[in-house]
C-alpha cells in the first residue's frame, strides 16, 4: 500500500534525532544578545560535532590563512547561521540509518559531496553576488533520496531503480518516484527542511534544484545547486560536462553569470577536494 508524504515525514521524526546542541544553537542564532563565545561553549558540549566543525572550518573550502583552533573563532569567521546550518547538515546526514546492501547509498554519498564542493566553487566564480549557505545546500540537496532509501519498502525502491534505469538523468528518477510513490524526492526533501525549521534558502535549493526557474526567494542559490548537480553527475558518470547540458535549465546561466567553460574549469578542483571533504564528514 503506497505511503503518503505525511506518513513518511512522521516516520522520519522517529528516525532522525538531532543532538540537543543543534536544537539549542537554532534558538540562539537569531538572538542579538548571544555572542560567538556563547554559541562556542554550547557546541563544545558535543565533542564529535566540535571536531567536525573545526575540520570543516580549517579545510580548503574556506581557505583561511591561519588555523582556527576554537569553535568560538569558527563562529566568528563563518557566522552564526553558517555554523548552525553546518551543524544541522552534518548531523542530519549522519542520522539516517539506510538499509545495508544498497549500492545506491554509496553513490548518493559521493554525489552529495561532489555537489557540495561544486556549489562552493561555482559560488566563488559567479559574478552575481554572494550565495547563502551554498555548501550546506549542496550537501542536503538530495536529502529526500536519503529519506526514500531509509524508509520506503524495499520493493518500492527497487521499482524506482528499475524504472529510472530505462531513461537518463534525475528528471527521469523524479518521474519514476512519482509513479511508484506518488511524490518525488525533491518534494519530500523540501518538506523535511521545513519540518526542521531550516532557512528558506535551503528549502528552495532542496525543493527546486531540478526546476530552478520556480525559485522565488533564492534563484541564485538554486541555480548554483542546479549546475553543481550536473557537475557531480559528470564526475560520477565519467562524462564530459557538455553531455549533461540537456538537463540544464537555460535560466541558470543567466542567474549565475556562469558559462560552460566555468564549469569545465572547476572539474579538477571538485575531484581533488571531494575526497578530503568526505574524510571530515
Amino acid at each position: 500500500m503506497p505511503v503518503s508524504l505525511e506518513e513518511l515525514l512522521k516516520q522520519a521524526e522517529g528516525l532522525i534525532s538531532f543532538p540537543d546542541v543543534c536544537i539549542r544553537i537554532n534558538t540562539m542564532v537569531n538572538d542579538p544578545a548571544v555572542s560567538a563565545t556563547d554559541i562556542g561553549k554550547v557546541i563544545q558540549q558535543d565533542p564529535a560535532l566540535t571536531a567536525r566543525l573545526l575540520r570543516i572550518a580549517n579545510s580548503p573550502l574556506y581557505g583561511f590563512a591561519s588555523e582556527i583552533d576554537t569553535v568560538s573563532r569558527a563562529v566568528t569567521v563563518l557566522g552564526n547561521k553558517e555554523i548552525r546550518d553546518l551543524a544541522f547538515a552534518t548531523s542530519a546526514l549522519k542520522a539516517f540509518n539506510v538499509k545495508p546492501g544498497l549500492d545506491t547509498i554509496e553513490q548518493l554519498w559521493s554525489h552529495n559531496i561532489y555537489c557540495a564542493v561544486a556549489c562552493r566553487q561555482l559560488a566563488e566564480t559567479s559574478t552575481r553576488g554572494r550565495a547563502e549557505s551554498i555548501f550546506i545546500a549542496g550537501l542536503l540537496h538530495d536529502i529526500g533520496r536519503l529519506l526514500f532509501l531509509s524508509l520506503l519498502p524495499e520493493d518500492s525502491e527497487a521499482k524506482i531503480q528499475t524504472l529510472s534505469a530505462t531513461g537518463h538523468g534525475e528528471s527521469n528518477l523524479c518521474l519514476a518516484e512519482q509513479e511508484v510513490v506518488g511524490f518525488n524526492h525533491t518534494e519530500a526533501g523540501g518538506e523535511l527542511i521545513l519540518q526542521w525549521n531550516l532557512p528558506d534558502s535551503l528549502y528552495e535549493c532542496v525543493r527546486y534544484h531540478h526546476e530552478p526557474s520556480k525559485a522565488e526567494l533564492y534563484p541564485l542559490e538554486v541555480a548554483i545547486v542546479h549546475l553543481a548537480d550536473c557537475i557531480a553527475h559528470a564526475i560520477q558518470d565519467e562524462t564530459e560536462i557538455d553531455q549533461q547540458l540537456a538537463a540544464v535549465d537555460p535560466m541558470s546561466w543567466e542567474q549565475t553569470g556562469l558559462s560552460l567553460e566555468d564549469l569545465e574549469a572547476i572539474l579538477p578542483v571538485v575531484r581533488s577536494r571531494s575526497g578530503e571533504v568526505r574524510s571530515f564528514l
